[in-house]
């Protein structure tokens, strides 16, 4: 018997004894035989490669079936043998995971934009069954460890590969060690003299840890024993990628002054024990309050749980790092999502906790929704790659998002409906902004009503792609009359914010349109697709009115700086409600900075005067509005109308949006328009266009409001 056989056999009888070795033995062989004469870059036997896989594999401690397809993984693809011949004799399991290899050996990577289809192929296998991916971690590894033996530019691109897409998915999966090792590897492949410098610098300093890691030990094993819990204590040392990757953030100029180089590991009998265990570090030891998590009680993703704490006096140089867990945590956290693999003597076929891996059935309904390529690989990056927040119900289930997610993001990964009726959130029990951006460890509650939809502004806060994806496509979905009417409604409400006519029966207003001569189809087509929110209307808007273009071609005169200037600058005055407009000084009062003054509207613009002059006593008061210069402006007044249904509490909720974004209500006046519907108009005083676009969009959100806008 083959050395390398023996040793395969040997691993999985220690975890899976009732295993069929000879189905095993036959799929060494048959591989072995499929792949003679075949040679490796280094010279040596290919077959060298799936058995050195396998091994890897088997730290996973894999089922027979995977076991057997790591070992055939490259005989369709680089011998004569068929898939066939594979499931004639292995079965129609192994030949489908064999098939699934086949098909993610063609993934090469070529930078972003040109991988995103094969890393959609990858996703789709991986939702298809888990086990792929861990045959390829693993088929990945061996390569990385046999790089050397690839020419430069090749290696390079691999380990980018490595670094870029394999390494993150080990880590999402909770495959901790290929993550460190790969990463490893493809530093070292992609920075050879940065990893020798740490390599070095660690190498320097390992005696005095070695030493400290043994001392501690025995430390804290007779701490325990003398509070009689039972323990284990060892340690770890951080790999060298995340020590460059450590150095390069917080700046440090050596290894030396990182003091969590490494970490000691506590593990304990039952959960209990855990706290118990941290209760009693923290009673010899001083903790470093910002420095605990408790991924126990909060879990990550991908099932990892241990309490961290960091604390000062184990050791006199510098803090030190503890992880608490169970035996049970300690092997989830050693093999991740592998660890949840349920085997059984009849049952060949493994099933994966459906909680732990959601975010790989996401990706594929994501992959089967999108045509649009960029599309998907901003989802890869925000939704896969990037760093996580782990979000909890009010009940306690715990959901993974992007960092800086919001509570829109947060509705809509719950469920599509959830995000569709959303009119807001809490936050740890307090009503919250739904564009807040939210923390690791936030209670969040999706406040619905089932008469209401999505709001076209909360794409401009949305973190998640599908989150995005699906607010576009409820907007999509409505009729062509739909859209028409909402993108009318969009544009004119854009049209009230400016003091400007709403659009009439004929969108005349449009026919000249970046000077293109719309006819009225082409009007409505232009109305449909803001609607349906492929073009914008504030971008429609800004098009038709140039505003300081059109006031210099009128009067000749220079344009008043105006809420929506932010150009505005020392001399420039400022009229209440009125967008570009042409100012004049009055020659009879001769206002200057820091007098009240009005503005007194002509056909050719407003002379501005001070506010007790003579010469504007006799002026309609219609023809008067509030003025401010510039230097006299830390907030600008603007006039608003909204418009809500009658109901105890509105004002309240009015006011609650407002003072939640610091405005200031500087007059109010309340106008009954029938029995069921109050206007209330208010002068508020805002920082800025933006702002007074925000809290529009807000207002529009409180039920019972049907519009808000400028008055």
């Amino acid at each position: 018997m083959d050395s390398s056989l023996k040793k395969i056999l040997e691993a999985v009888k220690e975890y899976l004894p009732k295993a069929n070795f000879d189905r095993i033995t036959e799929a060494y062989d048959f591989a072995k035989a499929a792949h003679a004469g075949q040679k490796r870059f280094s010279g040596e036997p290919y077959f060298i490669h799936p058995v050195a896989a396998t091994l890897h594999l088997l730290t996973l401690r894999p089922d027979e079936d995977a076991l057997i397809a790591c070992l055939l993984h490259d005989v369709i693809e680089d011998t004569e043998e068929d898939l066939k011949t594979i499931e004639d004799k292995f079965g129609s399991t192994v030949a489908s995971l064999c098939l699934d290899m086949e098909k993610l050996g063609t993934v090469r990577y070529q930078g972003q934009e040109r991988q995103v289809e094969n890393l959609r192929k990858m996703f789709v296998a991986m939702a298809r069954d888990i086990r792929v991916i861990f045959i390829k971690l693993a088929d990945r590894l061996h390569n990385m460890e046999t790089i050397v033996h690839v020419r430069p530019d090749k290696q390079k691109r691999i380990a980018q590969e490595t670094l870029e897409v394999y390494a993150p998915i080990a880590a999402r999966l909770g495959l901790y060690e290929f993550k460190s090792r790969l990463e490893d590897l493809a530093f070292k492949t992609l920075h050879p003299e940065e990893f020798h410098k740490i390599e070095k610098a660690v190498a320097g300093t390992s005696t005095g840890r070695k030493n400290f890691i043994e001392s501690a030990q025995k430390t804290l094993e007779k701490i325990f024993k003398k509070e009689n819990i039972e323990v284990k204590v060892g340690g770890r040392i951080k790999h060298f990628y995340s020590i460059w990757r450590k150095l390069q953030l917080k700046k440090y100029p050596s290894v030396e002054e990182l003091y969590d180089l490494f970490a000691l590991r506590v593990i304990v009998k039952t959960t209990a024990d855990c706290y118990a265990a941290l209760g009693i570090l923290h009673h010899y030891y001083t903790p470093l309050s910002h420095r605990f998590k408790d991924f126990i009680a909060v879990p990550k993703p991908n099932g990892y749980q241990s309490l961290h704490t960091t604390v000062i006096g184990l050791n006199r140089n510098s803090p030190t790092e503890i992880q608490i867990r169970t035996d049970e945590m300690h092997s989830a956290a050693e093999r991740g999502a592998a660890a949840h693999f349920a085997y059984s003597e009849n049952k060949k076929s493994v099933k994966v906790e459906e909680e732990k891996l959601k975010w790989i059935r996401g990706l594929v309904e994501l992959h089967e929704s999108m045509q649009d390529n960029s599309e998907f690989t901003a989802s890869l990056t925000s939704d896969v790659l990037e760093d996580r927040i782990f979000v909890l119900t009010p009940k306690g289930d715990v959901f993974d998002l992007p960092a800086e997610a919001t509570p829109i993001d947060f509705a809509y990964i719950i469920h599509t409906n959830i995000g569709h009726t959303c009119v807001g959130a809490k936050i740890d029990g307090k009503i919250a902004k739904l564009d807040t951006k939210l923390k690791n460890g936030d209670v969040v509650e999706i406040l619905t009503r089932k008469d209401a939809k999505p709001n076209r502004f909360w794409l401009s806060f949305a973190k998640t792609t599908s989150a995005k994806s699906k607010i576009r496509a409820y907007f999509s979905s409505l009729g062509k009359s739909e859209n028409l009417l909402l993108g009318k409604d969009l544009i004119n409400k854009k049209l009230a914010r400016l003091g400007k006519a709403k659009l009439d029966a004929d969108y005349s207003m449009l026919r000249d349109y970046k000077k293109q001569n719309l006819g009225k189809k082409e009007r409505e087509l232009l109305l449909e697709r803001v609607g349906n929110g492929s073009v914008s209307s504030s971008a429609v808007v800004k098009d038709l009115f140039e505003f300081e273009e059109f006031a210099v071609k009128k009067t000749g005169k220079k344009p008043v700086a105006s809420l929506d200037d932010s150009s505005a600058k020392k001399g420039d005055v400022l009229v209440e409600g009125v967008s570009g407009l042409a100012t004049k000084l009055a020659k009879c009062c001769e206002p200057k900075a820091g007098d009240v003054i009005l503005a007194v509207m002509s056909r050719n613009g407003a002379m501005i005067h001070k506010a007790d002059c003579k010469q504007i006593r006799r002026v309609a008061d219609e023809r008067k509005l509030r003025a401010q210069f510039v230097s006299d402006v830390k907030s600008k007044l603007v006039k608003i109308a909204i418009t809500a249904k009658n109901r105890v509490g509105m004002l309240h909720d009015i006011a609650e949006v407002i003072a939640k974004m610091e405005i200031n209500i500087a007059d109010l006046s309340l106008k009954r328009s029938d029995k069921h519907e109050i206007i209330h108009e208010m002068t508020i005083e805002v920082k800025g266009v933006e702002q007074l676009e925000k809290l529009l969009g807000e207002l529009e959100r409180v039920d019972g409001i049907t519009s808000a806008a400028r008055a």
